[in-house]
């Protein structure tokens, strides 16, 4: 049996009546819908958590000696304008300046435009800032390149101390 065609006249009875209302909400566009997650992703990227208690770091299985911490440097290798050393700055450090690791292993900052950064003696060139470099007795035990966050860089610190112990 071929299939029948609807007449315009017979589609009318099912389409949905005259009578209702506007739509209350309007259709989203895939561009608006883009933008959306676009602010939403950078505004939750620079807001700091304020419900987010900094993560202590492990003292009791990274200190196993005075001896071993008093020749560690923990360098950060920045460069001018970058967006993450910013953020680093902003999120990484604050948490890390109130654990006790900070006083034993301070933070120091070089820009990779400075003297400083060629006279390090690093394994390899840094290609990605920021740079995180423990080194010990002037010598790199390891790197965190690129910004993690607060807790995984905590968890990667505990890493690389585990390496000089």
């Amino acid at each position: 049996m071929p299939a029948r065609l609807i007449e315009p006249t017979q589609a009318a009875s099912f389409s949905r009546p005259r009578t209702c209302a506007k739509p209350l909400v309007q259709p989203v566009s895939e561009l608006q819908l883009a933008l959306l997650f676009l602010v939403l992703g950078a505004l939750l990227t620079i807001m700091p958590k304020a419900h987010a208690a900094p993560m202590e770091l492990d003292t009791t299985a990274t200190l196993a000696g005075a001896r071993a911490t008093a020749n560690l440097q923990l360098i950060v290798l920045e460069a001018p304008g970058c967006i993450y050393c910013n953020l680093f700055r902003r999120h990484v450090v604050p948490a890390y300046n109130t654990s006790p690791k900070s006083r034993e292993l301070p933070l120091k900052f070089i820009d990779l435009n400075d003297k400083a950064y060629d006279e390090l003696g690093l394994d390899s060139p840094v290609d990605m800032v920021p740079t995180a470099v423990l080194l010990q007795n002037n010598r790199e035990v390891g790197r965190i390149p690129g910004y993690m966050g607060p807790e995984n860089f905590f968890h990667a610190i505990n890493h690389l101390m585990a390496r000089v112990h």
